[in-house]
């Protein structure tokens, strides 16, 4: 499993932080995701875990991490959304930020987090849905938003394709799975 080194857009790009993300595929159906963020407790929002996880929408309103996920030269795509809560959801979208809508064929993803005083870490396990099983090969963006204690958020990808934080561009899709 190989780390990938996640950047911070615009402003954020200033800060002292790294982040780092690994996607691996563990078979057809199955992938396994790890976030670890250095940065100081003191500077950054990590929501403590909640009791039962569940799928919440507008999770990327604080620290949430992300990965979108498409097969090559399709429209469609997915959007996978972790709160170190262990609350999740996974989004199909038509196109570019068109037909949003739950991916009703995935109904819990078991989440862990961990923080330290200046260490963050986050697990999953996602089951692929079976549109995206199947394929040979798919292209990703790992992705973070982070929210700071002072209430502003920064953006993080593997790629920033365009001038503005936007994960859904398909040209941040960089990453081979």
């Amino acid at each position: 499993m190989a780390w990938q080194q996640l950047t911070a857009f615009g402003d954020g790009s200033t800060l002292p932080w790294q982040l780092r993300a690994s996607l691996k595929r563990l078979d057809h159906s199955l992938l396994a995701l790890d976030y670890e963020l250095l940065a100081p407790a003191s500077e950054l929002i990590w929501p403590a875990a909640t009791t039962p996880p569940e799928r919440r929408d507008e999770l990327w309103q604080s620290t949430c991490l992300e990965l979108f996920i498409a097969k090559p030269n399709e429209p469609r795509y997915w959007e996978l959304n972790l709160s170190p809560s262990g609350d999740w959801n996974v989004y199909q979208l038509d196109g570019y930020r068109q037909g949003l809508q739950a991916e009703a064929s995935i109904q819990r993803i078991r989440v862990s987090s961990q923080s330290a005083a200046d260490q963050h870490q986050l697990q999953a396990t996602v089951e692929l849905p079976a549109a995206l099983s199947q394929a040979a090969s798919l292209e990703a963006n790992l992705c973070a938003v982070l929210e700071h204690a002072n209430g502003s958020n920064s953006y993080w990808a593997l790629c920033h394709p365009g001038s503005e934080a936007d994960f859904h561009a398909r040209p941040g899709f960089v990453l081979e799975v």
